[in-house]
């Protein structure tokens, strides 16, 4: 395993922390999730434009966020690196905003000892604020349905 980080803006990492406390789920789980969604929803070979222009250059907290890659994982996350010249944190915050309540959802369907339906009320104001940036990601990634 190789260890290594991702800088992100402190609000999607209070998400991503509250909902695998949430769920009983490693946060770094959540993280790779939310990118495996995006590689495989991608239809396009390259995007189009730099996708920094969702990043609050000026956020109130920016925390860095610790995971570990499997050889496979390395191999497959430098490929989507290379490929769509982005970084792994800009990968997992476009998956978040396109893809995180199917996410949420195939996580109450998974855990069994979930009883509770999920509540987006937690993140909701910062989802709606962020939402804005679907139809653009929507489009340079070419993504049509999500599977």
């Amino acid at each position: 395993m190789k260890h290594t980080s991702a800088n992100m803006d402190g609000k999607f990492y209070d998400v991503i922390n509250y909902t695998g406390c949430k769920f009983n789920i490693s946060k770094e789980k959540i993280f790779k999730d939310l990118i495996k969604l995006l590689l495989k929803n991608a239809k396009c070979s390259a995007f189009t434009n730099i996708l920094t222009e969702y990043q609050d250059h000026s956020p109130d907290h920016w925390e860095t966020f610790y995971y570990s890659l499997s050889p496979e994982e390395i191999e497959t996350f430098s490929k989507a690196r290379q490929k769509y010249k982005l970084s792994i944190s800009k990968m997992a915050f476009i998956a978040f905003v396109l893809f995180w309540k199917k996410l949420l959802n195939k996580y109450e369907n998974v855990t069994e000892s979930f009883k509770k339906k999920v509540t987006f009320n937690s993140y909701d104001s910062y989802f709606n604020k962020i939402q804005r940036y679907a139809v653009k990601f929507k489009k340079r990634l070419d993504i049509k349905e999500p599977t």
